[in-house]
C-alpha cells in the first residue's frame, strides 16, 4: 500500500462510505418524520428544487401526471445520474448518486405518508398537497401511511445497495495492484 494514488483512492472512498453510513443512520432514525436542519435538511432543499421543477416538466401531460411529476422528477434526477456513472464505470460516483436516489425516495415516502393528515407545511398557502391529491384520485387516501412506508422502505433498500456498492469499490481499490507492480 505504498502507492500514494491508491492510498488516496482507498481513503477517499472509505471516508465517503463513513459519511454515507452516518447519513443513512440519520435518515432511518427520522423515519416518516420530516427532516429538520443540518445536512439532511440541505439535501431535502435540493430534492425540493427538483420536485418543484417536475411539476412544470410533467405539466404537459395533464393534471394528475403534473402533480405526480414532482415526486417522480425528484427521484428521476439522481437515478439518471446513477445510470450515467454506471455506464462510465465510475463506481464511487454511482454509489453516491444511488444513495441520493434512495434518500430522495425516503423523502417522497415522508410526503406520501402525510397524504391523509396533511400536517407537513407546503411552500405557500393554498397549494394542494400532492400526495393527498394522488392518493385521493387512486382511492388510496386511507392507506397513505402504508404507501409512505412502502416508498420509504424502497428508499432504504436503495440506500443499502449504494452502501454495498461503495464498500465493494473500497475493496476493489484496496486490492488493485500498486503502480510499482503494474510497471514491472
Amino acid at each position: 500500500m505504498s502507492d500514494p494514488g491508491r492510498l488516496a483512492g482507498v481513503a477517499g472512498r472509505g471516508l465517503g462510505l463513513l459519511i454515507l453510513l452516518g447519513l443513512a443512520w440519520q435518515v432511518m432514525a427520522q423515519g416518516l418524520r420530516p427532516q429538520g436542519g443540518g445536512f439532511l435538511g440541505f439535501i431535502h432543499g435540493v430534492d425540493l428544487i427538483f420536485h418543484e421543477a417536475g411539476h412544470v416538466i410533467f405539466g404537459f401531460f395533464g393534471e394528475f401526471v403534473a402533480v405526480l411529476g414532482g415526486s417522480l422528477n425528484q427521484v428521476l434526477i439522481p437515478a439518471i445520474a446513477t445510470t450515467a456513472f454506471l455506464r462510465t464505470r465510475q463506481w464511487a460516483s454511482a454509489a453516491i448518486a444511488l444513495f441520493w436516489t434512495g434518500q430522495s425516495l425516503t423523502d417522497v415516502g415522508v410526503y406520501a405518508a402525510d397524504g391523509r393528515a396533511r400536517a407537513l407545511p407546503l411552500l405557500a398557502e393554498g397549494l394542494i398537497h400532492d400526495w393527498n391529491y394522488i392518493l385521493g384520485r387512486l382511492g388510496l387516501l386511507g392507506s397513505a401511511e402504508t404507501v409512505g412506508r412502502l416508498i420509504f422502505g424502497a428508499g432504504a433498500l436503495v440506500m443499502l445497495a449504494a452502501l454495498l456498492l461503495l464498500a465493494l469499490e473500497v475493496l476493489r481499490c484496496w486490492n488493485a495492484p500498486s503502480a510499482d507492480a503494474r510497471t514491472r
